[in-house]
């Protein structure tokens, strides 16, 4: 019945778009026919949220929500509330902007309703964000901050190696692994040329001896020659490095307790993943990169099952395409899921060391030409599929059983045992 001739009312269908901000808001609802409903602008505080969600369902029965963004609480308060949300990346945002206007003329009230516009409009081509599991989502989460905490510690090391090669070499050459505390420890012991220059030998042993180091033979060369960091002449701002070196070395000590207390929140939470008894097959896959690939297969897979192109896609393994006319050329794709993209390559060149065919394969591609990360790309495409069909199928991965597979289906296959090149097949 229509709204005159019946008792019962039904609600029209409506899309908003919300443009999020650090203070408010700004929201705009449009109709099938991307008609403007309403727009209008709330704060940012939990009572401005609450009154958000009365004010949508005011205007009718909104089918979805677009945000530029994923993790924001207002993504959250919207999923809690019932709302379908659709994350749209910026960057196909800015492009619908450019397509509105010729000017591409920028507001927020502008940047809500285009939101809202373009989704009423493509929202069968795009993927609503749905409510994930807490166990996937928090392993999730600690995996890929785990990962930003190395990459900062890594970035402290080089700076604590650069600042070392400017004024004390001879520390550089004491340690040959300098992502260890004990190496911190050192230069915040022994933190210029002289101080090392004149320590007893007694001393030293008894620092390593302090921080569980053996004393095996290269360590006593390296103590006998500890005369040596004294002879490199010192720069005019030795004074200022050095205080640049403990600086560095006092944020690393800070940070690498909780680097560690994350591994073990990871170690416990990745118990509550079905999922990473299967990772923990794959070769390479150590205590870091099986949650965390765990935690990609569950998050792709809860529900039903994922499409295997859409995976590879968004993991940034599969490479772009762009031809036009007689120009065509293949390169790798940016717009994906960083983390993941980077846990499936480290993946890929861990393996290189444990696998033997994955050496194979990698060595295959340098010699075809292929540059590193091109070849890496590739083999952590293969590995992509093979974990997608270890989840499909939830099996563990044999080496052995995958070589009989690729010779059986006649595809790619590594040298045999006996010294027989591989190659591939057609």
């Amino acid at each position: 019945m229509n709204e005159r001739g019946g008792s019962r009312q039904h609600k029209k269908r409506c899309w908003a778009g919300l443009d999020w901000g650090g203070s408010g808001h700004a929201v705009s609802v449009v109709d099938d026919r991307r008609r403007v409903l309403a727009s209008f602008a709330v704060g940012a505080s939990l009572e401005d949220l609450e009154s958000l969600s009365q004010r949508l369902r005011a205007c009718g029965e909104v089918a979805g929500v677009a945000v530029e963004a994923t993790r924001h609480p207002v993504v959250g308060h919207l999923l809690s509330a019932g709302f379908t949300v659709y994350a749209v990346n910026p960057k196909q945002s800015k492009n619908w902007r450019g397509c509105a206007s010729v000017s591409a003329s920028k507001s927020d009230a502008r940047d809500g309703l285009v939101l809202a516009v373009e989704l009423a409009g493509r929202h069968e081509s795009l993927r609503p964000l749905r409510r994930e599991d807490p166990a996937v989502a928090e392993l999730a989460g600690l995996c890929e901050k785990v990962r930003d905490l190395v990459d900062e510690r890594t970035a402290l090391v080089q700076r604590l190696k650069a600042t070392l090669g400017q004024y004390y070499p001879g520390a550089l050459c004491f340690f040959s692994d300098w992502t260890s505390p004990v190496a911190w420890r050192f230069v915040k012991r022994f933190p210029r040329p002289k101080t090392l220059a004149q320590a007893r030998k007694q001393t030293l042993c008894a620092f390593l001896k302090s921080n569980r180091v053996g004393l095996r033979p290269v360590w006593l060369e390296r103590i006998e020659a500890r005369g040596d960091a004294a002879r490199w002449p010192l720069p005019a701002d030795s004074a200022a490095l050095e205080a640049v070196a403990l600086a560095t070395v006092a944020q690393l000590l800070a940070l690498q307790p909780h680097i560690d207390k994350m591994d073990r929140l990871i170690a416990e939470q990745s118990k509550k993943v079905p999922q990473t008894t299967l990772m923990k097959s794959l070769p390479g896959a150590g205590k870091r990169l099986a949650p965390a690939l765990a935690a990609m297969a569950a998050l792709t897979t809860t529900g039903k099952k994922q499409n295997l192109e859409a995976l590879r896609c968004v993991s940034g393994v599969a490479p772009v395409e762009d031809k036009s006319g007689k120009r065509q050329r293949v390169r790798a794709r940016r717009r994906c899921n960083r983390h993941w993209r980077d846990v499936l390559y480290l993946f890929a060149h861990c393996s290189i060391n444990c696998c033997d065919w994955a050496r194979a394969f990698y060595d295959m591609h340098r010699e075809q030409g292929d540059n590193h990360a091109g070849a890496l790309r590739k083999l952590a495409d293969k590995w992509l599929k093979i974990i997608h069909h270890m989840v499909e199928a939830n099996e563990p991965y044999s080496d052995v059983r995958h070589v009989q597979s690729l010779r059986k289906h006649a595809s790619w296959f590594p040298p045999e045992p006996g010294g027989k090149p591989g190659g591939k097949l057609h």
